[in-house]
C-alpha cells in the first residue's frame, strides 16, 4: 500500500512538471510566432509603402504630362 501512494506521488509529480514544460514551450512559440508576425507585418508594410511611392510617382507624371497637353 505504501508503495502505491509513492508511486501516485511521483506520477503526479511526473504531471506537474509535464504541464508546466508544455506551457513554456507555448509561451516560446507564441513568442517566436509573434516575432515572425511583426517581420512580417514589416516586410509587407514596406512593400506597399514602396508601391505606394511608385504609384504615386506615375500619377504625378501622367498629370504633369495632362497639364502640358492641356496648356
Amino acid at each position: 500500500m505504501k508503495n502505491w501512494l509513492v508511486l501516485l506521488v511521483v506520477l503526479g509529480l511526473a504531471a506537474c512538471n509535464t504541464a508546466q514544460g508544455v506551457k513554456k514551450d507555448v509561451a516560446i512559440g507564441a513568442e517566436k510566432t509573434g516575432e515572425a508576425l511583426q517581420k512580417g507585418g514589416e516586410a509587407v508594410g514596406s512593400a506597399l509603402q514602396k508601391s505606394g511611392e511608385a504609384v504615386g510617382g506615375a500619377l504625378k507624371k501622367g498629370g504633369d504630362a495632362v497639364q502640358k497637353v492641356v496648356e
